[in-house]
């Protein structure tokens, strides 16, 4: 029987393919590459830094449907890309190319994706109180990375190292031979409400706080990780998605949109965000914040795998570099090669991470801000690299926003990204992305796109 809990994660990971770990709920923070600390008021500061509604900018602000995704990798090039869509014939590829994608995939980032919608967001703020946010939202985040072992076992089959120097019959375990491999992605709905009020107002500084509180709804979680001979095996998935049969698989995103279909949380949990913010001068910013303090309790759909060794010539591998070919190979290794069994409960951190900012407001009409993330925890979703960027908002006419700065880390080569909003009174849309290079780079090729169309701000305070 298929472990229709691996496999499902890895197909929403692996096969979709289009999410990216920054702030994509976040349509101005992706113009500028995910710099926000600084910049982020009314109900952007949900998962940011609360504190920031002390000082909001408009009495009400709200939105529907903003949000984004995006993809990157050191792994992939254009070519290889090309290579897989082309999903050649079994016999059409020589063992030396795959040879080649065995070593190129041999890598602890070959893919970093992830995706957040902003079902809704709105925020109010009261002068004498301070502000509260509350929001709905969806996150999906991935991460995956291989060994030497597992990444040759994906293209080159039983002609890998590995299989060739293994006797016939011979018992192998996962924490000797797949150490540093992981496969790790989670997908959560959040309910949000946060609160911020300046507490400190004196002549030229200013200090607010904030607690942010989120209940959180788990939908999908995976992790197949090794780690210095530790093995993390676990997954739950709602049962929606949890489809026993081939055309599901065909086609993962099928079950996603029949909207008539209700996705049933098999996990829930609780967060918070807790944040400081200052501004000096009214022209210098500083911000720190602690978000995702907390965990998930998974309880529905649970599977655990334990490391009870497997025969690695028992797998079948078909001599093809074609995507499809590596994801059953990748569906064979996970589920051949680990023990699984249901499991009532199991407990997993939120993915904590210290935010630090520093802004600078040039003049009315140019803002500058750096950013540095970290992440406090190995939690399934959390950045793998610590994140650097620096960001600039320019209001280039009375209706025109450009966002720009550059940004590295996470696992990512360094970033160009580009955010245009236009914006009156009351209104706001915007379109932006994390580097506008990365669809035209031959190596390490990446992809982002965040959207916000109805946004709405009314009573400038």
């Amino acid at each position: 029987m298929k472990k229709i809990w691996m496999l499902a994660l890895l197909s929403l990971t692996l096969h979709v393919s289009v999410f990216a770990q920054t702030e994509y709920s976040n349509t101005s923070a992706s113009g500028r590459g995910g710099v926000v600390n600084t910049f982020a008021s009314d109900y952007q500061t949900i998962g940011v830094n609360p504190a920031n509604l002390g000082r909001s900018s408009h009495r009400l602000s709200f939105t529907f449907l903003e949000g984004g995704f995006g993809i990157s990798s050191q792994a992939f090039t254009k070519d290889k890309i090309r290579d897989f869509r082309a999903k050649a014939e079994p016999a059409g590829e020589s063992l030396a190319q795959r040879k080649s994608y065995a070593q190129a995939f041999t890598s602890d980032d070959v893919l970093n994706l992830g995706g957040e919608l902003n079902t809704f967001a709105v925020s109010v703020h009261f002068p004498k109180i301070g502000g509260f946010a509350f929001s709905n939202r969806q996150r999906m985040l991935g991460y995956a990375g291989f060994n030497k072992n597992f990444s040759e076992l994906l293209f080159l089959g039983q002609n890998a190292a590995i299989a060739k120097e293994t006797g016939e019959n011979e018992l192998v375990y996962v924490a000797d031979i797949f150490d540093g491999t992981e496969l790790k992605a989670s997908w959560v709905q959040e309910w949000n409400v946060a609160f911020g009020r300046t507490i400190v107002d004196l002549s030229g500084v200013s200090i607010s706080g904030g607690l942010g509180y989120r209940y959180v709804q788990g939908l999908a979680l995976g992790d197949f990780s090794v780690k210095n001979g530790q093995v993390n095996a676990y997954g739950a998935i709602s049962p929606t998605l949890a489809v026993d049969n081939d055309d599901y698989f065909a086609n993962p995103l099928s079950t996603l949109l029949d909207i008539r279909k209700e996705l049933t949380p098999v996990g829930t949990g609780h967060g918070f965000d807790i944040g400081l913010s200052a501004e000096l001068a009214k022209k210098v910013k500083l911000a720190v914040s602690v978000t995702d303090i907390g965990s998930i309790r998974w309880t529905e759909n649970l599977m655990a795998g334990q490391d009870k060794g497997f025969i690695l010539s028992e797998l079948e591998s078909k001599e093809s570099n074609s995507f499809e070919s590596a994801l059953d190979m990748a569906e064979q290794l996970v589920n051949t090669s680990m023990e699984f069994a249901p499991q009532e409960e199991l407990k997993t951190n939120l993915p904590t991470r210290l935010r630090l900012g520093a802004g600078l407001n040039v003049t009315r009409d140019v803002e500058l801000g750096l950013d540095y993330v970290h992440a406090l925890n190995d939690a399934p979703g959390n950045i793998s690299q610590d994140f650097l960027g620096v960001g600039i908002d320019v209001m280039a006419t009375r209706n025109l926003r450009l966002s720009t700065g550059v940004s590295a880390g996470m696992g990512d080569k360094m970033n160009l990204p580009l955010g245009v909003a236009f914006v009156t009174p009351i209104y706001e849309f915007g379109l932006s992305t994390k580097d506008i290079m990365g669809p035209l780079s031959d190596e390490n090729p990446g992809a982002s796109m965040a959207f916000a169309f109805l946004r709405f701000k009314l009573g400038r305070l």
